[in-house]
């Protein structure tokens, strides 16, 4: 990332570190997908998941507990994984992060993957809508696609927190 997109990235994140100091942010933008993630999973055969953006992961279901949480906003899960993971799942994150920092933050995210990317679609204390990034399905997925394409990872792309969407 650029020094510019970083200080843009850094100025943000601590931006979202006060949103944690509330209530906000919990982990519960997950719950819907819960029981589609665990089918991914079994279907996958896959047994390691890293929830990119867990806010404190508090919807995390029981047999979940084993599985890798990150937040660079939240210090209980603020440290940056180590190694690939077979899922990476991202819910309401994306559109938190400034535009020009998209790009950086969804390498990372496949970058963490060996087998299957899940993504799912406040204000912040400043006045700014903490939804930063608000764009069409057709937007993402074009972001999504080709970096999809490039590493051989799938996804699932879903347009709100209702479940409808796209897959591809």
């Amino acid at each position: 990332m650029k020094t510019g997109n970083q200080k843009t990235f850094d100025k943000y994140i601590n931006l979202a570190k006060e949103v944690h100091r509330g209530k906000k942010w919990w982990g519960g933008s997950l719950l819907p997908f819960i029981g589609e993630i665990d089918s991914l999973m079994n279907d996958l055969g896959a047994k390691t998941l890293l929830d990119d953006g867990c806010g404190k992961a508090q919807g995390h279901p029981e047999h979940w507990s084993g599985y890798a949480k990150y937040d660079p906003a939240y210090p209980p899960f603020s440290e940056k994984p180590v190694g690939k993971f077979d899922v990476v799942i991202c819910t309401d994150v994306m559109e938190h992060v400034p535009e020009c920092c998209v790009d950086y933050v969804l390498r990372e995210i496949f970058d963490y993957s060996k087998i299957a990317v899940f993504l799912a679609r406040g204000r912040l204390s400043n006045g700014e809508n903490k939804h930063l990034t608000v764009k069409p399905i057709e937007w993402w997925d074009g972001k999504i696609k080709e970096l999809s394409e490039n590493t051989n990872i799938p996804y699932i792309l879903h347009e709100g927190m209702r479940g409808t969407g796209k897959t591809s």
